[in-house]
């Protein structure tokens, strides 16, 4: 659960650092595409369990997990889906945060904008990866990926650890595979 919050907390701080920007200075900042998503929001909402579902997490952590637990935050567009090993022994987890701009209100904000807020934050830190969404990288809380107008950002644990590392760009492949496949279907 505090890796719930502190997600949470991360995207929402970037959120209310960015309410100050307008909107000219958003469109300025990113890609012409961008200026279509904040005026033209696509219609389709997509859930995080959507993009790995508990038989993936399963397969990807290698343990059981429980159902997951969803929560959400409208103000900038993020759904949350976590799953929890069923071991009580366990600390394993894996948690799927999406942020979309079917579920932002309207406004300035946009999922690339947040995505490269959060990249700027860390840039001295992240491991950036080739292959997965349009731009991904590494970083606390693990890996953030840009694909089209939707910021995915996956956890498993500690991203110095190299096995979680493999966990995430294998969760990031099957994210951006399972978001292709609902957006074009």
């Amino acid at each position: 659960m505090k890796r719930i919050i502190l997600s949470i907390m991360i995207i929402a701080a970037v959120a209310a650092f960015s309410i100050g920007c307008s909107q000219k200075d958003i469109v300025d900042n990113n890609a012409s595409s961008d200026e279509a998503a904040v005026n033209n929001k696509p219609e389709q909402l997509i859930e995080p369990c959507q993009l790995i579902s508990k038989t993936e997490a399963e397969e990807l952590v290698g343990e059981s997990m429980l159902d997951a637990e969803k929560s959400e935050n409208e103000v900038v567009g993020l759904k949350l889906c976590f799953y929890e090993s069923l071991a009580e022994e366990s600390d394993r987890f894996l948690q799927v945060s999406l942020t979309q701009q079917a579920f932002m209100p309207e406004g300035d904000l946009t999922p690339k904008f947040l995505f490269e807020s959060i990249k700027e934050n860390f840039e001295d830190e992240l491991m950036i990866l080739d292959g997965i969404g349009e731009e991904a990288f590494i970083a606390t809380p693990g890996i953030h990926i840009l694909s089209g107008d939707h910021y995915i950002e996956i956890g498993v644990g500690n991203t110095s650890d190299d096995a979680n590392i493999e966990i995430l760009k294998k969760a990031g492949k099957k994210a951006v595979d399972n978001l292709e496949f609902l957006v074009n279907k």
